[in-house]
């Protein structure tokens, strides 16, 4: 690395402090962090952003709440926060479900990607915070999460807290996810009367997770480009049945579902091994095709009415 000398008023100096403190990180790491992600978002917002007239300004804020998403509105582009915790998971002698680490940490890391990328949003950092040791269990949970995130191109992955004081018996942590996305590309609230629904993936909760295949994280966000793909919704502990019943009270819109289901919608998806999808009825079959030909588990399962 090269040493960069900067100059920066006083406030942005609190400002970088405050978030020390919070964070458990120095001036250094917080500078550096800052710029890979402003870079990256750069990147991602091509010529859309006048570096000379970027300002943040409270009154130029708004927060919105998509499920459970936080949407930052800068006037110009969305800002994505989502986020996921595992506990009782992992290798550790009172961990319930025994998973290897790094898988555990591809789970968790591909469980915020999914709902990040699921809304059009591009995801750019990844930060997770761990309530065990860094070595050796921290440290391969972190490898997964690295594996995962850059399967998509995430390329700031932040390793946050460790706990260093004390001896655990039980393997917990959090990740945060942050996307970026220009307004026209947020994907939400498109879909229509006369939409066909399907369900991608199978409920899975604990040891079914553990070995199975998921829907791949590459595939998904090809999914998302697809012009006749409307709404896609992760679904999480609370089954397919109760987002149904939300999309529902958020769009108005009702899902007629077809009478010989093959999947129970009252089970937990665990972290987002169910996703439902809304499309234009009259690709219905181009899509299952094409989830077919990508050996993807996918079933119709309604109509929007």
């Amino acid at each position: 690395m090269q040493q960069l000398n900067l100059r920066v008023p006083d406030k942005i100096i609190d400002r970088i402090d405050e978030i020390c403190f919070k964070n458990g990180l120095s001036r250094s790491e917080i500078i550096r962090s800052s710029l890979v992600f402003y870079l990256n978002f750069l990147d991602n917002l091509d010529e859309f952003v006048s570096l000379r007239n970027l300002k943040f300004f409270d009154k130029e804020i708004n927060i919105d709440r998509i499920r459970d998403t936080s949407i930052l509105n800068l006037k110009d582009f969305y800002i994505l926060i989502a986020s996921t915790s595992s506990g009782a998971i992992g290798r550790k002698e009172r961990d319930i479900v025994k998973i290897d680490e790094a898988m555990l940490g591809k789970i968790m890391a591909r469980c915020v990607l999914t709902k990040i990328i699921s809304l059009g949003a591009d995801p750019v950092m990844l930060i997770s915070n761990f309530s065990v040791e860094y070595n050796p269990t921290g440290m391969k949970i972190y490898d997964g999460i690295v594996q995962e995130g850059a399967s998509v191109g995430v390329a700031e992955i932040i390793r946050g807290h460790t706990e260093e004081n004390f001896k655990t018996d039980q393997t917990s942590f959090s990740i945060v996810g942050i996307g970026v996305t220009k307004k026209r590309k947020l994907k939400f609230k498109l879909s229509r009367h006369g939409d066909s629904v399907f369900v991608l993936g199978e409920p899975k909760v604990g040891y079914e997770v553990v070995g199975s295949d998921l829907i791949d994280i590459k595939k998904l966000k090809q999914i998302r480009e697809i012009s006749y793909v409307h709404d896609m919704i992760p679904v999480g502990n609370e089954g397919i049945r109760q987002e149904i019943l939300q999309f529902s009270n958020l769009s108005d819109y009702k899902i007629d579902l077809i009478d010989d289901l093959d999947i129970d919608i009252d089970k937990s998806a665990g972290p987002s091994t169910t996703i439902l999808v809304t499309l234009n009825g009259r690709y219905k079959t181009e899509f299952n095709s094409l989830c077919d030909k990508n050996k993807m588990d996918v079933r119709y399962i309604g109509e929007i009415i």
